[in-house]
């Protein structure tokens, strides 16, 4: 895959992870937080991919 679509993934992932976050600040549940966190470092890594 060209790295591109790798930014693009990672910037997706960065954005659903920092919207689950801001969810997940009200009373939702732990398990969100960390799926959340988990999108949000899978998207700085991937835009720091190259």
């Amino acid at each position: 895959m060209c790295w591109r679509t790798w930014k693009l993934i990672g910037l997706c992932a960065l954005a659903l992870g920092i919207s689950i976050l801001i969810v997940a600040i009200f009373p939702v549940g732990f398990l969100m937080l960390l799926i959340a966190a988990l999108l949000i470092f899978c998207g700085i890594g991937l835009l720091k991919r190259r």
